[in-house]
């Protein structure tokens, strides 16, 4: 008996004994154990944010990556939401706080369901394990790292409380597509802050670390929607929320109306700057969010209505003529496109066309012309570097004797060149641009003449919309800037223009009447407010700009394909003209325009517009008057008896002859040709040649018998035949044909000029 009771003593001892010794083996697993296994070596080194990049006003615009191209924004625990938080334990670990580090209830179940499977179809990994994984260097997964990953949460368990491991669990997470941390993950899917986001989206993005690249909603919805549901029911389970509200986000769309609009990037070619420089820090720009945010969807849409003309790209520049900041820059219409979308428009050179014509102007007007002087819009050669060449205006139309005001406006190509190469030549233009900014133009001015005029030329938007602010600015030069200054720090003022000279060009730019002629009178383009502005397109339709300007604001408009390749019949009222005219409303939404005002060096003054003098005694008719600006110390002669004929139209010289007795002649009632300047060409009867063999066809009207004559001569010259009868019709003169053969004589009277042509007639 004393035996069995030893006996059954010795068992309970033994018993006690081995229980002893495993609860001080757990103990010793649990509490001591842990402090042989060194922290998470990441945890020493707090996850640091990339570049924030601010607008003018401190908004957020965007926070570029780190060196690891993750996009972190960490945030406190309390700036996560309570929905995002409790949708995370629900998806990860439900027993978050009421485990040590190792939720042994759910490795049990982990075991059970794989055995079943036959194969791993569930985890068990705590959330501060989870930590402990993400803050370790990446390595091999095996028994060993997943031993030193539960020693090291049961450490952090010891050490820091829920709290802190639940925030630097957050901070860590991966969400996928390069984002780490709720706040970066929420900006990016749903385009806004995570305190904004609905209960559903809390859910999306709580299950996503799950498999970021597996359930990416961007390219695998229904996954994603599938593990968000069940994440959703999951907290239904748990009595995290009302039913009702978990059935309403059952509901839920992936993603709301309006998310692809909030999830496009805001500047993203200024952002993509600064993570080339690898900037840190806060960054602040000068950029306009709100300004920015509404150009880029007026380019949108205006680019929609230009899809059937091979327009597939846009660039925007938006200025603060006061300061130079940029409140605006659109590289390109949208960064995803497949033709050179990451490519910026803004910087890339390409040809003006006719938008670098008002600074060949403000460089006459500097030299001595002024806005009534006349040139010669008629055909002309010119010899070049490149042998002779014969530009053509953009409407293939010359308009004679034409005001620099009226040549300006309407954009002719002739005049343009005319007066580069009466005021001042290629050489002073050249250094002229090159004083505005344009230090991207190559080559001397030999290698481009006077087709500088027209744009042959390259420049980028950014620097000809800062050339263009320079004459909003007085002809002071401007520096653009996308970062803010330092407060008390500003750029020297560099003059470049006279201010004079830089008005003129500003009110002509804004004169809608001598535009008329050539563009008509657009609505889009008639703002509530006056401003000037220019297109230009460059030769095959390949570029299309419109800048322009108020005192306050510049805007540059660039329209066109970034491969080069032509667009279709795009001029600058169709191209880039709406998209200015949106952005330069939108830019004075909360800013009053004004326009620039003359100084005292200017005067108003009465001028003969088709002489560009000064009125003085003459009697001038009031057709012909015209109001003008002009500096009293350059001031235009006054008109005298010898600048008209008895009939009173203004005598042009030899220039104009080959115009003046063409079809693009209207107005020959204003005009004629002096006689002393006549040019020495043999007078020629053109219409009919001598020589000629004329048939009259029955089947024609009038069966073909009447005849236009032509020959070289002005307008005022008399026809006659002694054989056929001429009739008149206002300046044409026309023969009544009859068989037989005939000599007809053309003479001038006031050129004293005379030529017969023998030609015969004969029936069908």
């Amino acid at each position: 008996m004393k035996t069995l009771v030893a006996r059954r003593l010795f068992k309970r001892k033994k018993l006690l004994c081995t229980v002893a010794g495993l609860a001080v083996a757990w103990l010793f697993v649990w509490y001591v154990l842990p402090w042989f296994f060194p922290g998470p070596e990441g945890l020493e080194h707090p996850e640091k944010p990339g570049a924030v990049v601010l607008d003018r006003d401190g908004g957020r615009i965007a926070t570029l990556p780190g060196r690891d191209y993750y996009h972190c924004e960490p945030v406190p625990l309390r700036a996560v939401p309570e929905m995002l938080v409790k949708a995370t334990l629900a998806a990860e670990d439900k027993r978050f706080y009421s485990h040590g580090g190792a939720d042994f209830l759910a490795l049990g179940r982990a075991v059970v369901t794989n055995a079943a499977g036959g194969e791993i179809v569930s985890g068990a990994s705590t959330i501060t394990q989870q930590l402990a994984k993400n803050a370790n260097p990446p390595g091999k997964r095996n028994l060993a790292s997943k031993m030193r990953e539960f020693f090291q949460a049961r450490r952090l368990e010891m050490t820091m409380s829920k709290e802190e491991i639940l925030e630097a669990y957050f901070n860590r997470l991966d969400y996928g597509n390069l984002r780490r941390g709720p706040a970066a993950a929420a900006r990016f899917y749903f385009g806004r802050d995570m305190d904004h986001l609905s209960l559903a989206e809390c859910a999306l993005l709580a299950g996503l670390p799950q498999g970021p690249s597996r359930l990416n909603p961007l390219n695998y919805p229904d996954r994603a929607l599938e593990r968000r549901n069940r994440v959703l029911r999951r907290m239904k389970e748990e009595g995290m929320f009302p039913v009702e509200m978990l059935d309403r986000a059952l509901q839920e769309p992936l993603f709301s109306s309006g998310t692809e609009k909030r999830r496009q990037a805001l500047a993203p070619h200024v952002t993509a700057s600064f993570l080339r420089a690898f900037r840190t820090g806060e960054v602040h720009t000068t950029l306009d969010s709100a300004l920015q945010r509404g150009v880029q969807e007026i380019v949108g849409r205006e680019l929609a209505n230009l899809e059937d003309h091979h327009v597939t790209q846009a660039a925007v520049v938006v200025v603060e003529n006061a300061t130079g900041d940029i409140l605006c820059l659109v590289g390109s219409a949208n960064r995803k496109h497949p033709q050179g979308g990451l490519l910026d428009g803004t910087s890339m050179p390409r040809s003006p066309g006719s938008a670098l014509k008002p600074f060949v102007y403000a460089q006459a007007f500097t030299l001595g012309a002024y806005p009534g002087t006349v040139l010669p819009d008629v055909p002309t050669t010119y010899r070049s570097a490149h042998g002779l060449e014969a530009p053509q205006n953009y409407n293939k139309t010359y308009m004679g004797p034409i005001s620099i005001r009226k040549a300006l406006a309407c954009s002719q190509n002739i005049p343009a060149m005319r007066a580069l190469g009466s005021f001042g030549g290629p050489s002073r233009l050249l250094k002229l641009l090159k004083d505005l900014g344009m230090q991207g133009i190559d080559g001397n001015a030999l290698h481009y003449g006077l087709g500088l005029a027209i744009g042959n030329a390259e420049v980028t938007l950014r620097d000809l919309t800062a050339a263009y602010a320079c004459l909003a600015r007085e002809g002071k030069a401007v520096t653009l800037n996308l970062e803010k200054a330092p407060a008390g720090e500003s750029s020297p003022e560099r003059s470049v223009l006279p201010a004079a000279s830089c008005f003129l060009v500003a009110d002509i730019l804004a004169d809608r009447e001598a535009r008329r002629a050539t563009f008509g009178d657009h609505e889009l383009m008639n703002l509530p407010f006056r401003y000037a502005c220019k297109t230009g397109t460059s030769s095959d339709f390949r570029d299309n700009w419109c800048v322009g300007f108020t005192r306050e604001i510049t805007v540059g408009v660039w329209v066109g394909n970034f491969d080069a390749s032509p667009m279709r019949q795009v001029g600058g009222m169709t191209g880039a003209g709406p998209i200015f005219a949106g952005v330069m409303k939108l830019a004075h939404r909360n800013r009053k325009a004004t326009f620039p005002q003359p100084g005292a060096d200017l005067v108003r003054i009465l001028i003969d517009s088709r002489t560009g003098k000064r009125t003085g005694a003459m009697q001038i008719p009031a057709a012909y008057v015209r109001e003008e600006w002009a500096s009293p110390a350059n001031m235009p002669g006054e008109a005298s008896p010898g600048d008209y004929d008895a009939r009173g139209r203004a005598y042009l010289d030899s220039r104009y002859t080959e115009w003046f007795t063409s079809p693009s002649c209207t107005a020959a009632d204003a005009w004629c040709l002096l006689p002393e300047y006549w040019s020495g060409e043999p007078p020629r009867v053109l219409v009919p040649l001598y020589g000629s063999r004329l048939i009259l066809d029955p089947e024609m009207p009038g069966g073909g018998r009447m005849l236009k004559l032509r020959s070289n001569l002005p307008t005022g010259a008399l026809w006659s035949c002694p054989t056929l009868e001429i009739v008149q019709y206002g300046d044409e003169a026309h023969a009544v044909l009859a068989p037989g053969t005939h000599v007809i004589t053309v003479r001038h009277p006031e050129l004293n000029l005379e030529q017969s042509s023998t030609f015969s007639v004969r029936e069908l």
